[in-house]
């Protein structure tokens, strides 16, 4: 059995918008949800459409800790979310 993929997210919200939310370890994903508790499905179905059929295998993920300071992610919050591949 694989070990879940545990991937820190990088989230915000504007006034008036959806919480949007960027993954440092993948640069080229994003996605967004109205609720916040929908933001981890969201997290997956961008994974899959970005890695399902690459040529490519995603990055391991990393630790938050490895982010944090990063000029990039400021004015939002964290969360880790389990990523896998059908």
């Amino acid at each position: 059995m694989k070990a879940p993929m545990l991937y820190p997210i990088y989230v915000w919200k504007d006034e008036g918008s959806a919480y949007g939310a960027a993954f440092p370890d993948l640069p080229e994903v994003y996605t967004a949800a109205d609720d916040l508790d929908d933001l981890p499905a969201m997290a997956q179905e961008a994974f899959i459409a970005m890695y399902e059929r690459a040529d490519i295998s995603p990055p391991p993920p990393t630790a938050i800790e490895n982010w944090r300071d990063n000029e990039r992610y400021q004015g939002g919050f964290w969360l880790q979310v389990e990523l896998n591949l059908p």
